[in-house]
């Protein structure tokens, strides 16, 4: 049995465990309190590899070594270097391999990211040296291994990078991006949070560059999220694996898609430039059969939906932060939740990431919904929520 470490979007974990799960991982959300951990559990590394390659609602995934308290304090650094030279990295990194630490820090601490990094280093090179002599050599760039060590708060893990430089939101298709995109991963979230089926008709009438339509579209194929990406994760250069045949093993993964999937999908903005961009991505996504676009002021949704012709409505509206104003952002909202009494079936859901919560919360029993979930998350680096209503 193998213990990995996911790493999501705060306050989403327990629908990144629902997509693990679904997946094949023993996960568990939130151990030791800790938000934005999931821990899974896999047979062997390669399932753990499978699992990266997969999950749509995952940042990272990594093979955990060790684990361990360490202080809040300058102290905490040394703390980090007696838990990382615990390990026996011989059994990871071969004479010849090259390795970095690549660390995530997370909370009040007296060190940074950069001295957790460096301390790190030291401590791999260090119990290398006193194992066989040999200093191990370090590439800061296209190592053949990236060890993590992550510190949330008072918990470090320290472990073996399975994805690569660049996170799982990453997506390769998205070459548009609307200026207050959403995050993909957790649009993928909100679309497992609003239990959508193929079959029912999903609607965002907000949609800027497309990324929640999108997402549902793969999401309804089963295509894995490194499709697009399959040349970026690390653990093709894990000297582990050396003898694994990567490109056929993908092959094999991309098996459980199914590209004849036919999903009810509909993206509308008001803006024809984000729509074309909504669209680019989508041809690029792979997706434009099962998906249809439009130009559309959210307010005019009634025009193109008759009463009860859409089951889910999954949609990022303005937040009124960084452009545009509160009272056009209120008012956005009001037209969103007008425009969702006006199609929505009586098994009807809306899911809306938004930076004002309040505002839906007071508007929805008037359109006959109710709130039934709230996920406290970040939008970038705003406090947002996502709400998930349903008819009465």
């Amino acid at each position: 049995m193998v213990k990995g470490l996911f790493t999501t979007p705060r306050g989403v974990e327990d629908l990144v465990v629902r997509e693990l799960r679904g997946l094949g991982v023993d996960a568990h959300p939130r151990l030791f309190g800790l938000e934005g951990w999931v821990w899974g559990f896999v047979d062997d590394p390669l399932a753990l590899a499978q699992a990266c390659y997969r999950a749509r609602t995952i940042f990272r995934g990594m093979l955990v070594l060790a684990e361990g308290e360490v202080r809040r304090t300058q102290d905490g650094l040394q703390d980090i270097y007696e838990l990382v030279k615990s390990v026996d990295w011989t059994e990871w990194l071969p004479p010849e391999a090259t390795f970095c630490v690549r660390s995530t820090r997370n909370g009040r601490h007296a060190y940074q990211s950069p001295d957790i990094e460096r301390i790190g280093g030291q401590a791999v090179i260090d119990r290398v040296m006193a194992q066989t002599r040999h200093r191990q050599r370090v590439r800061l760039t296209r190592p053949d291994v990236s060890v993590r060590v992550d510190v949330t708060g008072e918990r470090c893990v320290v472990g073996i990078d399975f994805v690569g430089e660049e996170a799982l939101h990453r997506r390769n298709y998205r070459v548009y991006d609307h200026p207050a995109a959403i995050n993909a991963v957790l649009a993928a979230a909100m679309v497992l949070a609003s239990e959508w089926r193929p079959e029912e008709q999903l609607v965002d009438p907000m949609c800027g560059s497309g990324t929640i339509v999108i997402e549902a579209a793969l999401l309804a194929r089963r295509v894995p999220v490194g499709f697009f990406r399959k040349a970026s994760f690390a653990f093709h250069t894990l000297p582990r694996f050396a003898g694994v045949n990567f490109d056929d093993l993908m092959l094999q993964w991309d098996t459980v898609a199914d590209w004849t999937v036919q999903a009810k999908l509909f993206g509308s903005d008001i803006s024809p430039k984000h729509l074309r961009g909504a669209q680019q991505n989508a041809e690029r996504a792979l997706v434009t059969d099962t998906t249809q676009w439009r130009v559309l002021d959210v307010a005019d949704l009634p025009q193109v939906f008759v009463k009860g012709s859409v089951q889910v409505i999954v949609t990022n509206p303005p937040f009124g932060v960084r452009s545009g104003s509160p009272q056009r952002a209120r008012e956005a909202h009001r037209q969103l939740m007008a425009g969702a009494d006006a199609v929505l079936s009586d098994d009807g859901r809306l899911v809306v990431i938004t930076h004002h919560p309040e505002w839906l919360e007071t508007m929805a029993p008037v359109v006959g919904l109710t709130v039934t979930q709230r996920y406290e998350v970040l939008h970038g680096d705003l406090p947002a929520a996502i709400l998930v209503m349903r008819r009465q």
